[in-house]
């Protein structure tokens, strides 16, 4: 028993025996591949199985951790993702917005329809209380030198005008209220008259046109000046419709106004030339 526990150290027979064999190995590899790559091959397949168990237990404790995750975990990261995702879509939605006002502030500032250049931009804020009044409410009041009277127009043409002013506020009435008028011409023969609101944002009257006039659909209407209420050479509309009476005398004629009534978010105020002279914040 005491002669098989015992370690004998080895000896220097087995030794040389080992280093000769491995050199006689290097050797057939170096010079014979062709021969040992098959052995390699077939020791590597051999090898394959012993990898695959000796893997198991990681692979297996992966898929545990996976199966014991519980569903309230699930749910809560599901959540946290949604969160994060919503997050994401508002950003990009007020990116966008940002994107499309700073489009219309360009449009504002640029449009042709300032002739003289001194304009200020305000900021629609409300509306009157009362639907069948057609008022804006803006942020620029007093402190910004509005008065009342002055017209309030957007990209494409006249809007309305101031007739309210309070310190940081001020109440524009747009042309399609029913107590709204403007003298105007028409382009094309350079005929005068009045177009008046009927409450509709899409749709302006004009009136008191007889019936015989030189006027067509499609004319365009300009402010005329007259009354000193609207400055001269603003766009108001397009003739859109005509209705001619034989047996009364004056026509039925609609004008589609130019400017966008009902959806304007960002509006320019107009100045005259003394009044912008003297306030400091108008555009030029």
């Amino acid at each position: 028993m005491q002669a098989i526990l015992t370690r004998q150290p080895p000896s220097f027979r087995s030794f040389v025996l080992a280093i000769i064999v491995s050199i006689v190995a290097l050797f057939i590899n170096w010079q014979f591949p062709q021969v040992v790559q098959p052995a390699r091959e077939v020791l590597k397949a051999a090898y394959n199985p012993i990898y695959a168990v000796a893997n198991y237990p990681v692979l297996s404790g992966d898929w545990m951790r996976l199966q014991v995750k519980s569903e309230q975990d699930l749910r809560r990261e599901n959540t946290a993702l949604r969160a994060e995702l919503l997050q994401a879509q508002v950003r990009l939605q007020k990116l966008s917005e940002l994107s499309a006002e700073n489009t219309r502030l360009r449009g504002l500032v640029n449009t042709p329809l300032i002739i003289d250049g001194r304009v200020l931009i305000a900021e629609t804020i409300g509306v009157d209380a009362n639907p069948l009044n057609h008022i804006l409410i803006i942020n620029k009041g007093r402190a910004d030198h509005l008065q009342e009277g002055q017209t309030i127009l957007d990209d494409k043409g006249i809007m309305g005008q101031i007739i309210n002013v309070y310190p940081h506020s001020a109440r524009v009435m747009l042309l399609s209220d029913k107590d709204s008028s403007i003298s105007v011409r028409l382009e094309r023969t350079g005929m005068r008259a009045i177009v008046s609101g009927k409450g509709d944002y899409g749709e302006l009257e004009m009136e008191y046109v007889p019936s015989s006039s030189d006027i067509k659909v499609g004319d365009q209407v300009y402010s005329s000046g007259l009354g000193e209420r609207y400055p001269a050479g603003y766009l108001v509309g397009m003739v859109s419709k005509i209705q001619r009476h034989h047996s009364g005398e004056f026509a039925q004629i609609m004008v589609k106004p130019a400017a966008q009534l009902a959806s304007g978010h960002h509006v320019v105020v107009l100045f005259s030339q003394g009044l912008a002279q003297e306030q400091p914040n108008a555009t030029r």
